[in-house]
């Protein structure tokens, strides 16, 4: 619905044309551009007073009083995304753990990149792997925080509360060790996970791949593992 005063400016010019209308009927002379230009000017100078200016009826809503540039969002590339999926397999290779699946997600969920090690099992072990980075970008931290939280007090409530949570999800959520967070400053930009070997060791293999990615501003949640079975001649 029109504003009552924009719907007024939309008379006034069409009385203007009226008008011009009559005076050429009862002058039967040329009007002049000047002519039009006083007239014209008379109605964009009633607009200018309205708010409108120079812009079509009804737009100057649009822009009213919208101040400010818009919030630049870092987002994870396909290239990086994979690049980290990559490493995840290499230190999996590296230290003799058992075949991993990977999954890189972006900030809203959806999967960039999805890998299966030869050897890993096809069924199951992708899913917790997308499951474990889900959790993170539900939750907003690690999926090994999302068991503690629920199971550390050993409170049937708080476990009751972490499996309804799974089940709302539509079971794409996973409370265990291995999923992690992916941070430039204060935007989760997205989550690694990794399932098939022990829980501690599926973490490892997704903090130390994006820390050897060095990929320039991007950080971990957790920044450090807790596996206590690295076989690799430095320790992290």
């Amino acid at each position: 619905m029109m504003h009552p005063l924009t719907n007024f400016a939309l008379l006034l010019l069409l009385s203007s044309v009226s008008e011009t209308s009559a005076f050429l009927v009862k002058e039967r002379t040329h009007v002049t551009s000047t002519d039009i230009t006083k007239r014209s000017t008379r109605i964009g100078s009633y607009l200018d007073n309205l708010g409108g200016g120079s812009t079509p009826v009804g737009s100057s809503y649009g822009k009213a009083n919208v101040s400010g540039a818009f919030t630049v969002v870092p987002t994870l590339s396909l290239e990086q995304a994979d690049t980290i999926a990559n490493i995840v397999i290499t230190i999996c290779q590296r230290n003799r753990f058992s075949p991993v699946a990977v999954t890189v997600l972006d900030a809203s969920g959806c999967t960039i990149v999805s890998k299966r090690m030869d050897g890993c099992s096809v069924v199951g072990i992708p899913d917790f792997s997308r499951a474990k980075a889900y959790s993170c970008i539900v939750n907003k931290y690690p999926s090994r925080v999302f068991r503690d939280r629920y199971t550390a007090e050993e409170a049937s409530a708080k476990f009751c509360q972490m499996t309804s949570m799974v089940a709302i999800s539509g079971n794409q959520m996973a409370p265990f060790p291995g999923g992690i967070m992916l941070k430039v400053g204060d935007y989760v930009i997205g989550a690694v996970g990794v399932s098939g070997a022990a829980g501690d060791e599926d973490e490892y293999c997704a903090i130390t791949a994006v820390q050897e990615a060095n990929i320039p501003g991007l950080m971990t949640v957790p920044a450090a593992h807790s596996c206590s079975t690295v076989n690799e001649p430095y320790q992290r």
